[in-house]
């Protein structure tokens, strides 16, 4: 049997709904991701901390990592530069527009605007942390031959249970 943590689901779901970029998505980092599953998204739990918030709460912190991975291949050109595919995982990532507002399909403006993501089971989007984007460039990493470029984008989700 194969275990799907039920919170990445949730972010799964979240993102998918606000975003029609991904061919495929996976949980926690897969060893070889074709080139043709590209653009991909990958979510891993990078943490939990649980801890006494009550007599009878827990309070549950789980940093969660949402890697973008894009294909230079695919957008590599005659004068063989990767500035399109930098513009198309910045887009995914953190796009922006002329007021420098997040758009609404990149991923910290789905994060930032949907602080409630499972109402019913008290989980969030912890907005009061840091949310952090990082960008890289890989070679062999997800593909025999590939080049892909890379955002990382590290955030808090939090709720409280019931012991």
């Amino acid at each position: 049997m194969t275990y799907t943590d039920p919170i990445l689901k949730k972010y799964r779901d979240l993102i998918l709904t606000n975003n029609k970029e991904f061919k495929e998505v996976y949980f926690g980092d897969p060893i070889m991701v074709p080139q043709a599953s590209l653009p991909a998204l990958v979510l891993t739990k990078v943490s939990t901390l649980v801890s006494d918030l009550t007599n009878a709460e827990d309070e549950h912190r789980i940093t969660i990592k949402a890697t973008v991975i894009t294909s230079v291949m695919k957008e590599f050109k005659d004068d063989h530069t990767t500035r399109h595919g930098l513009e198309k995982l910045y887009a995914i990532i953190e796009g922006r527009g002329d007021d420098y507002r997040l758009t609404s399909d990149s991923i910290l403006g789905i994060l930032r605007s949907n602080e409630q993501v499972d109402i019913a089971n008290n989980l969030r989007t912890d907005l009061g942390s840091v949310t952090r984007a990082d960008y890289g460039m890989t070679m062999d990493k997800r593909d025999q031959g590939a080049w892909s470029l890379e955002g990382e984008i590290t955030f808090e989700a939090h709720f409280t249970q019931l012991r």
